[in-house]
């Protein structure tokens, strides 16, 4: 065991008190053999190493092994230690266990000082601190009270998995790192990335975006650190937020209730109502990423259920189907109700791809389904246009989507997928219609005893993931499936999940990949 004790003359140097002589007749020992002190490291280690992960609180006990009759007295410090230098020491405890929260991952050490006042110790330790926020899976969840629980999973490094390190999943991640952040409502979370100039250079600008029921908050993308907070109720008064989108590089929150519009300013971080929106209301805003490593296209469609009608804001002004007509003359959708709307699978053209909007809608009279996609989303589109439509065959075994259920497209491998009575289904698309299975051949069965709670589709370096959320029907606690879009098709049901993270979060009502972001 290597055992550094600190006799008088050392205690005063490190301690910054004064020497006591082992021989005075005066001290609690008077001349007599000093009493033993020593803290037991495991292995006999100089200097042990500790592993924690970023958001939790490092708490060390030192086993300190003592003989004598005075009263110890501790001090911890902490300072940097980087490639084997050890950075300047701070003083942060004087307790015997250390209770300390890292700023930020990285490597540190703590330095222990224990003593009687006649004789001493130092122990020092290595403290790792996992990048725990850098890259995995942000999870936006809220328990039954309506709080809100920001949960993340890691993405072990190779180094990590080869130390068979256990997965990192923390919950309450703001809460963690923010002490005055409370637990409102979350509504979504979102990466924006736009690029300024910086004197004679253009640099990337990125801002990772926590919109909550009361505030839009700003955080740091690899520490969760609060960099900017703004209060709704300050901008306006008795505005609640209950969704958002994302405007160019501007989140607009929307209160559906009150039909109000909120913009965040990501530049200059400041909230304002938009005049833009203000006269413009709607029942539903189907919102589709569609978002490739860190690159993100939002489509957001604006439909108005009776009558039935998708608008759509282009740089020229607004566009709407109601000045469309079918094959009959008619106007489109007239008479029909909303099944649900999502993002098509791109037409490739020669500019390109187009994504269109789909709709899948229902004859209020006759009961007819039929699938219509429209071209000419984006900014600088001129109108929307029909790129084509067509009956679905529907029959009592059809399994039909959930109204105004989310449904998402793999563009790699050509199939969207949807929802209906708690299952997963491919849903085909077969010149310009639609082909819907039978209610047999559901691709994913969810577990008896959770509902769906949320799915979408994350790009891979070699494919895609079906990123799939449940909640458990008892508890409400949330759970993670993590797929490989290449298993989910009709005639391979219910292929096992690459990963799964059960009771990871409340319930889920997003998942999003969030990568290294250089700040």
């Amino acid at each position: 065991m290597n055992i550094r004790y600190i006799f008088p003359a050392m205690v005063a140097a490190v301690l910054g008190t004064a020497a006591i002589s082992c021989t005075d007749d005066n001290s609690s020992y008077g001349g007599g053999a000093l009493p033993a002190l020593s803290v037991v490291v495991p292995e006999n280690d100089d200097m042990p190493v500790y592993n924690f992960n970023y958001g939790d609180n490092c708490v060390l006990t030192p086993d300190v092994r003592y003989d004598g009759t005075g009263e110890l007295q501790y001090e911890w410090s902490v300072g940097t230690y980087i490639d084997g230098l050890k950075g300047p020491l701070e003083v942060v405890s004087n307790e015997k266990t250390l209770t300390y929260f890292f700023p930020q991952g990285g490597s540190y050490y703590a330095h222990l000082t224990v003593t009687d006042g006649t004789v001493g110790i130092v122990q020092d330790y290595a403290i790792s601190i996992n990048r725990t926020f850098e890259q995995g899976y942000l999870i936006v969840s809220n328990n039954n009270a309506g709080e809100g629980n920001l949960a993340f999973i890691k993405d072990l490094t190779r180094e990590e998995i080869e130390e068979g390190l256990p997965q990192t999943l923390m919950e309450n991640c703001l809460q963690r790192v923010n002490s005055n952040v409370g637990k409102s409502k979350l509504c979504g979370s979102m990466i924006i990335q736009w690029y300024a100039w910086t004197g004679t250079t253009v640099s990337p600008v990125n801002r990772l975006v926590i919109v909550t029921e009361n505030e839009g908050l700003y955080i740091d993308p690899n520490t969760f650190v609060l960099s900017s907070e703004i209060n709704y109720e300050e901008v306006l008064p008795g505005f609640k937020g209950d969704d958002f989108m994302l405007r160019n590089t501007n989140p607009l929150v929307m209160d559906m209730k009150q039909r109000r519009y909120l913009s965040l300013n990501s530049d200059y971080m400041f909230g304002y109502e938009d005049s833009e929106w203000k006269d413009h209301f709607f029942d539903y805003v189907c919102k589709n990423t569609l978002m490739v490593g860190q690159n993100q296209t939002h489509y957001n469609f604006f439909i108005n259920r009776s009558p039935l009608a998708l608008e759509e804001k282009t740089y020229y002004g607004w566009t709407s189907t109601q000045e469309l007509k079918d094959a009959d003359g008619n106007t489109l959708f007239n008479n029909e109700e909303l099944v649900c709307a999502f993002l098509g699978d791109g037409i490739p053209n020669s500019s390109g791809t187009t994504y269109p909007g789909c709709i899948i809608s229902r004859n209020k009279s006759n009961g007819n389904y039929f699938a219509t996609t429209l071209t000419g989303f984006g900014g600088y589109s001129f109108n929307l246009e029909i790129h084509s439509r067509g009956k679905i065959a529907v029959d009592a075994s059809t399994a039909i989507p959930d109204t105004e259920s989310r449904i998402v497209t793999s563009q790699t491998y050509h199939r969207t997928y949807y929802p209906c009575d708690n299952n997963i289904y491919v849903m085909l698309a077969d010149g310009g219609t639609m082909q819907l299975p039978s209610k047999e051949k559901a691709a994913i069965n969810i577990p008896a005893g959770e509902e769906l709670t949320f799915m979408d589709i994350h790009s891979i370096t070699n494919g895609e993931e079906l990123l799939v959320a449940t909640a458990d029907k008892s508890t409400g606690r949330g759970n993670v499936y993590i797929y490989d879009v290449r298993d989910i098709r009709t005639d391979n049901p219910n292929p096992a999940p690459k990963a799964s993270y059960k009771n990871c979060a409340d319930r889920i009502t997003s998942i999003m990949y969030k990568p290294r972001i250089a700040n």
